[in-house]
């Protein structure tokens, strides 16, 4: 096994100490000269209405206003808040049929807490106190919740191009008979011994990152855009606001500011068109708008809910002939998102176990709730829920064991991943099943719990997952990173690339430090200034370590090179026969012949004239090495985890007592970052899985936007946590790294829900699997 310097080990974060000391500078935090504030006047009456009228001449009147703003006083260019569209070429958003369907003020309110004017004031309290003033009357229609109501024939149609209010289906351009497949579905299930099927229902669960949205813009005096943001997408947020506000992006400047939790409510824009709009309102002023939390709520999106159909065939060998499914998600008022989740959904399904054929349709339909779109796992949890449990099923009705059967008929080197035509190139999911069992006691609790009786019932069980690092092919994946070598030997590196608390930029500088072989205390890492750095599409899809971690290491040995270079014309020798140690590079078999890098460096910038000889002294020219990044494949990581759980049967509660996760991250480059990682995804998939979802009343007003009333997991709540890293090194990865950030939420979902199953011998279809739900499952 390679060892390393600062790979593999547990340094000091980054970020750690300007957070745990209350430094950071979050947007909220900003404060400049001449701050104005702006309030989102909303429809809190109705979630699905047209504006007949709106009356903003008593707010503009009010103490500290400065001025008002309806829908004709912006911009009615119509944009989508989602960035997937340019993560496609433009050909291919006309085939997945990608619209821009939202304004930044509506007249036709198609969910609770629609935008329909504004108020810019002297201060927060002022703007408040205007937006109650302000008086709309509407004309109630309709409100369609879930997909059966939105597709009858009667309902009123969200777009004129999306008939059926069919925001998306797989397209039958790229997706024969609009389904991602492969074989003969309908003879495999002929021949099938065994079929198990059912629908199932998966939730509309909340991100609940701590920090709320806030955002600052300002129209300077040189006519340029600038917002300060928590996005996770800078880059792609800059190009999205040019493009909205018709400025070239020169003219459009994001000022990133420290992410306070992201899993995706920060994918692409939220309010920074609103508050861009507010700001060119009042040209020099700048303009802070902060959401409250039941604003944040319904601005930013969620995950997607619906309902999951989904049958399986098996020999009676355990062989899996056939696997046909169809996800009808509920999309929400809006675009955002359509096509990205409807078919993901269908990708991790296809990238997990050895069909001999498989069907699946994904579509996405409006309903007059707030958007869906990017959340932790991105349909790996929705599909995790209804497959594993269905797998399940049938190893009951084989007879095998879950975890053997898995280990024989899990896809792995050499199989398509997600992706058809991309196989996997590493995977070592049978060690993560192996380790996981020895870890919790798998063989000796299942044959405990195979008979029980009385009140409190227990059960263990397994689910696993694929994931992915990045999305190529099927998106653009492209990181650019530059680094500088200054003339004492340390060095900047400067990029876009995002950190929600994650532990990116610890994680990278730990890449340029291994790469460069300087210290980690010598590596500083520039980011949140979209003049300064170079493209990065953003943090989404697992991609920062794999993707900004190849582009840090590219630029790095880019950098390396060049200073091995400048060495070997000082020591006139060969670059081949040159070697690093302690920042002092070396000639191989001498002792006496070497030059330290700080020479190199110093001499590179302060490149004087010899005064008796009249020659340079060193080699001229400042030390910067550079990378535009496209990776070579998406190196997915996989993963298991066995749930041990605690039904009580008078009640219907259901205890996690403990939770083995074990994953393939292919090198931990910071162990304590990949723990984190798996410790908090496996608290948001629990939550999904036992006690998350947004309600809704018949009316479509949303009855639980808020942390009071939205059960999330508490820590007393967690069970005892054991995870384990399997260091498989995949051969495209920075230093063998895949990725970890997603795939902890994605297990815990199906484990769970087997554990259950395995504890009652009953399957719960819908989730989040509360008490009443399982009383009524016991009862029937």
């Amino acid at each position: 096994m390679t060892e390393y310097a600062v790979i593999g080990k547990k340094v000091e974060r980054v970020d750690a100490r300007i957070k745990v000391m209350g430094g950071a500078l979050y947007a909220a935090d900003i404060q400049m000269a001449g701050m104005l504030y702006g309030k989102i006047v909303r429809c809190y009456d109705y979630a699905h209405a047209r504006v007949t009228g709106l009356d903003l001449s008593e707010a503009a009147k009010c103490p500290g206003v400065v001025t008002v703003l309806g829908p004709e006083d912006v911009t009615t260019k119509a944009y989508n808040a989602s960035v997937l569209d340019m993560m496609v070429s433009t050909d291919m958003r006309t085939v997945l049929g990608d619209i821009d369907d939202q304004n930044i003020f509506t007249d036709h309110v198609k969910h609770y807490g629609d935008a329909i004017a504004a108020i810019i004031a002297i201060s927060e309290e002022a703007a408040e106190r205007a937006a109650e003033k302000v008086k709309a009357t509407y004309e109630e229609l309709p409100v369609y919740l879930t997909a059966e109501a939105s597709k009858q024939p009667d309902a009123i149609q969200f777009r004129p191009e999306k008939p059926g209010n069919l925001a998306f289906q797989l397209p039958e351009m790229a997706f024969p008979n609009n389904s991602y497949a492969w074989g003969d579905v309908d003879k495999s299930f002929a021949d099938a011994d065994i079929i198990v099927e059912d629908t199932f229902y998966v939730p509309k669960q909340k991100q609940c990152q701590m920090e709320p949205g806030n955002y600052i813009a300002l129209y300077d005096d040189q006519q340029r855009l600038n917002c300060w943001t928590s996005t996770q997408m800078p880059k792609l947020v800059q190009k999205k606001l040019a493009n909205l506000f018709e400025l070239p992006m020169t003219r459009v400047k994001i000022n990133q500011t420290v992410i306070g939790g992201g899993f995706g409510a920060r994918l692409g824009m939220v309010l920074e068109p609103e508050t861009c709009a507010l700001a060119m309102a009042v040209p020099g002023r700048p303009v802070k708008i902060l959401s409250t939390r039941e604003e944040d709520w319904v601005t930013s999106p969620s995950r997607h809910p619906g309902k999951y159909w989904m049958r399986m065939g098996f020999k009676k060998d355990g062989t899996p002939v056939a696997c046909d499914a169809k996800f009808e998600n509920y999309k929400g008022a809006y675009y955002v998102d359509a096509s990205g989740t409807a078919f993901t959904t269908g990708a991790w399904l296809g990238g997990m176990y050895k069909f001999d054929s498989l069907r699946y349709h994904g579509e996405s339909y409006y309903t007059n709730q707030s958007i869906c779109g990017a959340f932790r796992g991105y349909g790996n949890p929705q599909t995790n829920f209804v497959m594993e449990q269905l797998v399940d099923r049938g190893c009951v009705e084989l007879g095998v064991d879950p975890i053997e059967w898995r280990k024989k008929w899990h896809k792995t080197i050499g199989d398509d991943g997600w992706c058809m035509g991309v196989p996997y190139n590493s995977c070592a999911l049978d060690e993560c099943l192996d380790r996981a069992a020895a870890a919790i006691g798998w063989a000796e609790k299942r044959e405990k719990y195979k008979h029980q009786s009385g009140n409190i019932r227990r059960g263990i069980g397994v689910a696993v997952m694929n994931h992915t690092s990045g999305a190529m092919p099927m998106l653009l994946e492209h990181t650019v990173c530059d680094v500088i070598l200054h003339q004492d030997a340390t060095a900047t590196l400067n990029l876009a690339c995002s950190d929600m608390g994650q532990g990116s930029h610890t994680t990278l500088r730990q890449v340029a430090a291994e790469t460069l072989g300087f210290n980690y205390e010598d590596i500083y890492i520039a980011t949140g200034n979209s003049d300064a750095a170079g493209f990065d599409i953003g943090a989404h899809a697992s991609r920062t370590l794999y993707v900004g971690g190849g582009a840090v290491k590219q630029a790095c040995e880019d950098a390396r090179r060049q200073l091995f270079d400048r060495a070997a014309l000082e020591l006139e020798e060969e670059v081949g026969n040159l070697y690093m140690e302690d920042k002092i590079i070396h000639v191989k078999g001498t002792s006496n012949k070497s030059i330290s890098v700080q020479t190199l460096t110093d001499q590179g910038i302060n490149n004087f004239m010899n005064p008796e000889t009249g020659e340079l002294i060193g080699q001229p020219g400042q030390i910067k090495g550079y990378a535009s990044f496209f990776p070579p494949h998406n190196a997915p990581p996989f993963g298991a985890t066995i749930a041990e759980v605690e039904v009580d049967m008078e009640t219907g509660e259901v205890r996690v007592l403990q939770l083995v996760n074990a994953h393939d991250v292919g090198k931990a480059i910071h162990p304590g970052v990949v723990e984190g990682q798996l410790d908090g995804g496996a608290q948001q998939g629990l939550g999904m899985v036992l006690t998350e979802e947004t309600y809704y009343d018949d009316k479509g007003i949303c009855l639980n936007n808020s942390f009071t009333d939205y059960k999330m997991l508490g820590p007393s709540d967690m069970p005892k946590m054991t995870n384990i890293l399997v260091e498989d090194a995949d051969p495209t990865g920075p230093f063998g790294a895949k990725s970890v950030g997603e795939a902890g939420i994605v297990p815990p979902v199906g484990a769970t829900a087997n554990a259950i199953f395995n504890a009652i011998g009953i399957q719960i279809l819908e989730a989040p699997i509360t008490p009443e739900k399982v009383l009524k499952a016991i009862i029937i």
